[in-house]
């Protein structure tokens, strides 16, 4: 595993939490993948150029985070889910805001659109009539001067439910959540925002009713595309 070239010597005050950003970042980016074992601590010394007691303190803030597991006499390995990878983007958010919000929003493109797909497969005639029920929700709160963010979310998440993946579903309430001050300030921009994210939603609705996977998986990237704020 060829990672030295990637690691940086650590210059910050709080030591430990600088080689926790940079281990982080490189499981994130799938450079160091689950099953992987870390360099040594040794090693780790060496490339960070830091003592023992740092790395030691970086790995036990990993291993509480459950993205490591240490195994006496092998070694450290990644273990992180993407359940656990979520919380993680959730936390650099705070401290890294452009790039923890558009890691979240990569990662709902790259799960709801296939969501969707499966919902549009497996969707019953008794989940199809809840969705409907909550877009017409959506557009009363809507015409009534409201954000209808809670309706907005509990689409997304029906559909996760008719999808009949529980982890699939897991992981994008936690997205979703992760991704809420964002959202609502979206949705507060103006009424024509509102409107325009439950149109989207009917079209994926309708395509996921007519049971074509093709129409409502590319409904929904189209409704994602839209939403996700722009770097520039």
């Amino acid at each position: 595993m060829a990672i030295g070239g990637r690691l940086q010597t650590v210059k910050k005050t709080r030591v430990y939490e600088a080689i926790v950003d940079q281990l982080t970042s490189l499981i994130l980016e799938g450079v160091i993948r689950p099953g992987e074992k870390l360099p040594s601590e040794r090693e780790l010394c060496e490339q960070f150029g830091v003592g023992r007691n740092s790395v030691r303190e970086a790995t036990r803030a990993l291993e509480s985070a459950r993205l490591v597991e240490t195994r006496q006499g092998e070694g450290t390995f990644v273990t992180a889910s993407p359940a656990s990878m979520v919380h993680v983007i959730s936390e650099k958010v705070s401290s890294d805001a452009e790039s923890g919000i558009h890691h979240l929003f990569e990662a709902r493109m790259v799960l709801e659109p296939q969501i969707a797909a499966l919902a549009a497969e497996r969707v019953t005639d008794a989940e199809l009539e809840k969705l409907e029920d909550t877009l017409r929700r959506q557009h009363d709160e809507i015409e009534g001067g409201r954000l209808g963010l809670r309706e907005d979310t509990e689409f997304h998440l029906g559909l996760a439910e008719a999808a009949k993946n529980q982890f699939l579903h897991h992981l994008l309430s936690s997205l979703l959540n992760s991704l809420r001050e964002i959202r609502e300030r979206s949705l507060r921009r103006d009424e024509s925002v509102r409107l325009r994210s439950w149109e989207a939603h009917q079209k994926i609705l309708d395509a996921v009713s007519d049971k074509d996977r093709n129409k409502a998986t590319a409904g929904m990237i189209s409704h994602l595309v839209e939403q996700t704020p722009s770097r520039n």
